[in-house]
């Protein structure tokens, strides 16, 4: 296993005894079987990187026929292509985790307001469970329409989308790939949020894009009629007036108050009910009680409106 396992972080630890237990069974003494599998498992880190951690063991151990090494022969077969109902269900779930995840991070970079590098992007996904979908690996394999030219350091490097790409990926390519800059902002603004939320709590959390920019994403994510569906986001909205979390954002009052003002006008016109907008009305009284000065009476509007809708 040491062979095949990358040497960089994430990998520590991988796989557990108890992973390794559970193949060394399937095995059965066959080196054929346990060389054939370890081969199959390096194909699907290539492929997945560190999403592929759980779900390459947990495809091995689920077979239950009666010669493993038929078991195995199958499940390199339908892992490539899915023929019968239980791959299907085992690839259908990786393929809508591989469909999201390049939802979130091509749409991410395409609405990004200001260049970031791989590591910073690379942060400001962060809340995206590696055994989902791995933002690295992913950002390696499409380095050919995102880095431009050869560079010394892949963290360091600025994707740089070209303009057939971001035309082609915005109107032209298949549905699934497709990005609807609505949802991308969407994704993007609760990014931020993520990483807001979280610098409340954690000193070494690289927060400057998100305190810039979520209320902006946020508001051009209502403007262009992405659905706020995700109870993600609104449980995230409901820490933002956490006393260390406001500490963090509260920078730029009239920039946020403005535009979460207006994102707020426009969820109601959508017909958001009182409680999610109960959310919005307080993150606009936090922002008021710090800078009352500059601000007018619009968060009350708004906040009257949401009770009485």
């Amino acid at each position: 296993m040491q062979e095949i396992t990358p040497r960089e972080p994430g990998w520590d630890g991988w796989p557990t005894d108890n992973q390794l237990l559970n193949l060394s069974r399937k095995a059965d003494g066959l080196f054929h079987y346990a060389a054939t599998a370890l081969q199959w498992i390096k194909g699907q880190i290539c492929e997945d990187g560190r999403a592929s951690r759980k779900w390459v063991f947990d495809q091995l151990t689920q077979m239950g026929g009666l010669d493993p090494l038929e078991d195995l022969y199958k499940l390199i077969l339908t892992s490539f292509e899915d023929i019968d109902p239980p791959a299907r269900d085992a690839l259908r779930l990786r393929h809508e985790e591989r469909l999201r995840g390049f939802q979130h991070v091509i749409g991410t970079i395409l609405v990004l307001q200001e260049p970031l590098t791989i590591r910073q992007i690379t942060a400001l996904l962060a809340y995206i469970p590696e055994d989902d979908f791995d933002v690295t690996n992913f950002l390696q394999r499409f380095r050919s329409v995102l880095i431009p030219g050869m560079t010394t350091s892949f963290e360091e490097a600025t994707p740089q989308m070209h303009k057939s790409f971001r035309d082609y990926i915005v109107n032209n390519a298949p549905t699934a790939f497709r990005i609807l800059t609505g949802d991308a902002h969407f994704v993007t603004a609760r990014s931020c949020l993520e990483v807001i939320v979280k610098a409340g709590s954690q000193l070494d959390v690289d927060w400057e894009y998100s305190v810039r920019y979520w209320y902006e994403h946020l508001r051009k994510a209502v403007d262009k009629g992405a659905a706020f569906e995700d109870e993600g986001m609104w449980k995230v909205f409901g820490r933002m007036v956490e006393k260390a979390v406001v500490d963090i954002w509260a920078k730029e009052m009239r920039d946020v108050f403005y535009n979460v003002a207006a994102a707020g006008w426009g969820l109601l016109k959508q017909g958001t009910d009182k409680h999610r907008m109960e959310r919005i009305s307080s993150i606009l009284m936090k922002v008021k009680v710090r800078g009352r000065p500059m601000l007018n009476d619009t968060s009350m509007l708004i906040a009257g409106n949401s009770v009485g809708s």
